[in-house]
């Protein structure tokens, strides 16, 4: 069997990076967004994307000091050994749960809008089984699924909306710049874990063969998911106003209801768009379901990940199947990132920056002494 251990481009991972961000959160964020801040949710949605791409900074940075290596290993530089066993348990049950959650969402979309009489079990097990085929195939699969399917969901997703451009209205976005401070800050929580997922850095960086440019390209990776994310926001907005999306569930798949080509040969627009997004799922759900994997391939020294994924199945499917219905799903969904996400997404990768500066800034002390 060959090695799993492949060598990706900063550009792969960038376009990972987003593969993985972009899934079902871009479903419900104009909602919340709108719903916190109105017309001025671009602005929420700005900042929070400005915090992701600092947190990504300084994964970046830590992951370049240590050129092939995950967190499993240059935490024990940093943490010592037990405190990094601990962390890098915490984050396999955060990206199981997390994974649990996301199949869970997808399986309730795809009931509501495609498949209507299918019992959720089937959708979620179908998925989990495809998740894992691609997952055992190791990095340089995911890559390369990253770099065809991603463009094959955004051209399109761009062509939908300029479809939309005559349905728009533009006093839609008016009145601006009407939020306070406060407001601002206090809604910050419910969308910066929409940008779940840079954290994948933190095991990914070890497969990047040109360190040099890992920085720039992932941080330019948080910047085109905010803008993306923003132009969802301004559509949405657009077209149905701030009161009418702050009460929807899911405003971005109510656009595509209203889609229409006139003397077209395409019909059923909705079907081609559910199948552009079960694209974006699988994209999102693969490389969290690695990292999770390799974590523990690294932890207990194995030549292969691939040991772990399907094991993992079985764990996943009964956590997808915790929440009674869907508002309990996004009910456990919010406490979960917000404790959870908070430790794995924020706190983690400012206590490795500082152990890392405060390292380099001890060794650069001593060679100087020497």
């Amino acid at each position: 069997m060959r090695k799993n251990y492949y060598k990706i481009s900063s550009l792969q991972l960038s376009v990972l990076i987003v593969s993985t961000i972009i899934g079902v959160g871009i479903l419900s964020l104009p909602s919340t967004a709108s719903e916190k801040l109105n017309t001025d949710g671009w602005i929420l949605i700005a900042v929070s994307g400005l915090i992701a791409a600092i947190l990504t900074y300084l994964i970046s940075y830590v992951g370049k000091l240590y050129t092939g290596k995950t967190l499993v290993e240059y935490g024990k530089d940093l943490m010592t050994a037990p405190v990094t066993y601990i962390v890098s348990i915490i984050f396999c049950i955060y990206f199981i749960v997390l994974t649990g959650f996301e199949v869970r969402l997808f399986a309730e979309v795809i009931k509501m809008f495609l498949l209507i009489k299918t019992p959720t079990e089937i959708i979620i097990i179908t998925m989990l089984l495809a998740t894992s085929y691609i997952v055992r195939c190791g990095v340089e699969a995911l890559t390369r699924m990253a770099l065809i399917i991603l463009p094959l969901v955004l051209i399109p997703l761009f062509l939908l909306f300029l479809a939309l451009v005559p349905e728009m209205n533009l006093t839609n976005i008016f009145p601006v710049f009407r939020f306070k401070i406060i407001d601002l800050i206090k809604a910050i929580p419910s969308v910066v874990f929409s940008f779940i997922g840079f954290e994948l850095i933190l095991f990914f960086s070890a497969f990047v063969d040109d360190q040099k440019k890992s920085i720039k390209y992932n941080v330019i990776s948080i910047i085109i998911v905010t803008l993306i994310y923003i132009l969802v926001f301004f559509v949405t907005i657009l077209r149905f106003g701030a009161q009418e999306v702050a009460h929807q569930i899911w405003p971005t798949l109510s656009l595509m209801k209203i889609i229409d080509f006139p003397g077209a040969f395409v019909e059923n627009v909705e079907g081609i768009v559910m199948a552009l997004w079960v694209l974006a799922v699988f994209t999102s759900l693969a490389p969290v379901l690695y990292a999770t994997s390799l974590i523990l391939k690294r932890l207990f020294k194995l030549q292969e990940h691939s040991y772990f994924v399907l094991p993992f199945i079985p764990i996943i499917y009964f956590i997808a199947l915790i929440p009674d219905n869907l508002a309990g799903l996004y009910k456990f969904m919010d406490i979960f990132t917000f404790y959870v996400g908070s430790f794995a997404a924020i706190l983690v990768p400012f206590v490795l920056f500082i152990l890392a500066l405060f390292k380099k800034g001890r060794n650069r002390r001593s060679r100087s002494r020497g």
